[in-house]
């Protein structure tokens, strides 16, 4: 059994990196007054005030430039893996961590579940009311999405109205509920035009399942849950259908 691995946040990371580098600024000063002539011991002895002080204020000064250094690295990260208008994961980043779960899912012989999400009739809205309009209607559609995922699970815009959420763990009959929770949830959601008109959202879901297998396994899950999603959409519309 391996030792456990802890995960430092940057900031945190930038933080020690500013701390260490700190100590060499009184070291340094202390270096060449020995250069100078004089003994350290002495020199520490006689100006241990100044060296606690040279200390103290490069730790500070390090150690906050490394901090702040580390923090705009995560909001760089984080803006590489979000999408801007709704806050979710973008594209990119559903690809990557769909793929991981199929090797999880497949190495523990454990299902994980897909449901891809498509507003309905969302061009008639931008056409109607307005891009602004239709840009309310996404953020209400990945409100209504993030509400019922778990912390484990992953939810993303990975298209102009399209969504997915990524549920691992979880099987085909879990899925199917979770897909009915966010139809009715859908069901009540609304969004409110510039001059009082209420807009009415609906979506269609497609779902998949099951323990993926062979090396085209994310491919697979994704074509037939977006199979699924055309059937809703061909039968209806506001309706989730199981692949």
């Amino acid at each position: 059994m391996g030792l456990p691995v802890f995960h430092l946040r940057p900031r945190l990371i930038r933080a020690l990196q500013g701390e260490l580098l700190a100590v060499f600024a009184p070291l340094g000063w202390l270096a060449i007054q020995t250069f100078r002539g004089g003994s350290p011991l002495d020199i520490l002895t006689q100006q241990a005030d100044l060296f606690a002080y040279m200390l103290l204020g490069s730790l500070l000064a390090f150690g906050t430039f490394g901090w702040l250094l580390g923090k705009e690295q995560e909001r760089l990260a984080q803006l590489a893996t979000i999408d801007e208008l709704t806050g979710l994961a973008n594209t990119r980043h559903f690809r990557q961590r769909m793929s991981e779960f199929a090797h999880l899912s497949q190495r523990q012989g454990r299902p994980m579940s897909l449901l891809l999400v498509d507003l309905d009739r969302f061009k008639g809205i931008n056409d109607t009311y307005g891009h602004q309009v239709g840009d309310m209607a996404l953020k209400t559609a990945a409100e209504v999405i993030r509400s019922a995922v778990r912390r484990c699970d992953i939810a993303a815009r990975i298209g102009g109205e399209e969504f997915a959420l990524l549920l691992p763990d979880t099987g085909a009959s879990e899925a199917s509920h979770v897909a009915k929770r966010i139809l009715r949830a859908f069901s009540q959601a609304t969004v409110m035009t510039g001059d009082g008109r209420e807009v009415v959202l609906s979506a269609s879901i497609g779902v998949s399942g099951g323990v993926p297998s062979g090396q085209e396994a994310t491919e697979d899950i994704f074509e037939d849950a977006d199979k699924a999603l055309y059937r809703a959409k061909a039968e209806g519309r506001g309706r989730m259908v199981m692949a």
